[in-house]
């Protein structure tokens, strides 16, 4: 899908940290998993009006689906459509977890001042007036998350490759955030923490 793309933009999210981006409409976000079993938080607001913003209970009951697949769309919090998932080379994603923080390293771990995917969104969003007060729930991008038959929810190691990736077609002007998320303490990410690449293509009739 996005060979012989034009290449908009492209920065690495190193590992434990957060970028944020710009995508236009009809462009092309690629989000790619650069070593393998890491995952990647995921937040994006429309950029012109920041209340509106990604997600994932309002794409849950649309899709009427725990599971994401290509040529699903993604649901704003005002149930408009954001994103259209156009390739997906990853084996799992997860609209479920709430992003990691500051008192879920406190509370569930005793660990203090851990670093964190709000921490990391409220640091790169703070240049566009985008408080924590605002993020929505995260979609977490190659995450492997499974509900067993009592009810019981389980986070499993993220099964991504080296390369794994997913790619979005923006439908609306966005600002988006990625964080290679720091969580060290449970078995989501495997034994390290590592690096996400993003990029942005020119996408049909899309804006440079």
């Amino acid at each position: 899908m996005v060979d012989n793309k034009v290449l908009v933009s492209e920065v690495m999210v190193p590992g434990g940290h957060a970028k944020a981006f710009e995508v236009k409409k009809g462009q092309l976000l690629q989000i790619i998993d650069a070593e393998g079993g890491q995952v990647a938080d995921f937040i994006a607001f429309n950029q012109k009006d920041h209340s509106e913003k990604l997600s994932p209970t309002h794409t849950r009951i649309s899709l009427k689906s725990l599971t994401l697949k290509v040529g699903d769309t993604l649901r704003s919090s005002m149930r408009r459509p954001m994103f259209e998932i156009v390739e997906d080379r990853s084996p799992s994603h997860d609209i479920l977890i709430a992003a990691c923080d500051e008192q879920r390293y406190l509370v569930d771990y005793g660990v203090a001042e851990h670093r964190s995917c709000v921490a990391n969104f409220e640091e790169v969003l703070a240049p566009y007036g985008i408080g924590r007060e605002t993020f929505p729930d995260p979609f977490n991008i190659f995450q492997s998350t499974h509900i067993e038959q009592d009810g019981t929810l389980v986070q499993e190691p993220c099964k991504t490759a080296a390369g794994d990736f997913i790619v979005l077609r923006a439908l609306e002007d966005v600002i988006g955030a990625v964080s290679a998320c720091p969580m060290d303490l449970n078995p989501i990410g495997g034994s390290q923490v590592t690096d996400v690449m993003v990029r942005v293509y020119k996408g049909e009739g899309a804006a440079a």
